[in-house]
C-alpha cells in the first residue's frame, strides 16, 4: 500500500510539472494541490504551487507557497527567489534584491537565483552588479545564450562595445537561428561606424524572423543612413505591414 501511495504521489507530481511546462495552470494547480493534501510537507510541491500562482498572478498565495517551502525547509533557495519574484512584481527592489542575495548565497551554483538578480540590479540601476550575476549565471551554464546576449545589451549600455560584441557573437554562435542576438549584433557594428555590417546583421536578423518589427526599423535607418534609400522604404514598409499603427 505504501509503495502504491509514493507512485501515485509521483505520479500527481510529474503531471503537474509538465502541465507547468506547457503554460496549463490551472491543470498543474489541480493535480498540485491534491499531492500537498497528501504529503503537505512536500517543499517540491510548495515550490511549483508558489510558481504556479505567481503565473497566474496571485502574488499574495505565492508568496504563502514560498513561505511554507521556507518553514520546510530554511536552507531552500528556491524558495526564498521566489518571494524575490513576488517583491519585484510589487516594485518592492531592496526586498527583491535581498531575497536574491539570500538565495544565492544559500546555493551558489544556483543559475536561476543569479539570472533573477541580475534583472533586478538592472532595474534597480547597478548595472555592474549586474554585469557580475550575469557573468556567474553563465560560468555555471555557458549555454544560456539568452542570457549572454542579456549581459551583451548591459555592456552596449555601459558603453563597453566590445565586450558587447563579444557576447552577441558567442550567443550566435551557440544559437545561430537567434535573431535578436543577430540584431543587437548589427547595432554595435552601427555604434562602431561598421554600416556594411550592420546592414548584414539586421537584415540575417529579418531573414530569421520574418515578424521582427524592430529589426526591419535598425535596417531602414542604417540604410537611409547609407543613402540606400529604395531599400530603406522597402524595410518601413515591411515594419509597417507588421506593425500598421507604428508611428
Amino acid at each position: 500500500m505504501a509503495g502504491d501511495a509514493m507512485a501515485y504521489n509521483r505520479e500527481l507530481g510529474e503531471l503537474a510539472h509538465r502541465h507547468y511546462q506547457t503554460g496549463e495552470y490551472e491543470a498543474a494547480e489541480q493535480h498540485a494541490l491534491e499531492l500537498w493534501k497528501r504529503d503537505p510537507g512536500n517543499t517540491g510541491v510548495l515550490l511549483l504551487l508558489s510558481s504556479i500562482h505567481f503565473q497566474r498572478r496571485r502574488l499574495d498565495k505565492s508568496a504563502t507557497f514560498s513561505t511554507l517551502a521556507i518553514k520546510a525547509n530554511p536552507s531552500l533557495a528556491e524558495a526564498y527567489s521566489n518571494l524575490g519574484n513576488v517583491y519585484k512584481e510589487r516594485g518592492k527592489l531592496p526586498e527583491a534584491l535581498d531575497h536574491y542575495r539570500y538565495a544565492v548565497g544559500l546555493k551558489p551554483d544556483f543559475v536561476d537565483g543569479f539570472i533573477n538578480l541580475a534583472a533586478a540590479l538592472v532595474q534597480a540601476g547597478e548595472l555592474e552588479a549586474a554585469v557580475q550575476a550575469y557573468a556567474r549565471a553563465l560560468q555555471l551554464n555557458p549555454e544560456l545564450y539568452c542570457v549572454r546576449s542579456d549581459l551583451g545589451n548591459l555592456f552596449k549600455a555601459l558603453g563597453r562595445l566590445e565586450e558587447a560584441k563579444s557576447c552577441y557573437l558567442k550567443a550566435i554562435e551557440s544559437h545561430p537561428s537567434f535573431a535578436v542576438a543577430w540584431s543587437n549584433l548589427g547595432c554595435v557594428f552601427n555604434c562602431l561606424g561598421e554600416v556594411w555590417l550592420a546592414i548584414h546583421h539586421f537584415e540575417k536578423a529579418t531573414q530569421l524572423d520574418p515578424t521582427f518589427l524592430d529589426a526591419f526599423i535598425n535596417l531602414g535607418n542604417v540604410l537611409k543612413e547609407a543613402r540606400i534609400f529604395d531599400r530603406a522604404v522597402q524595410a518601413y514598409l515591411r515594419a509597417l505591414s507588421i506593425s500598421p499603427n507604428h508611428a
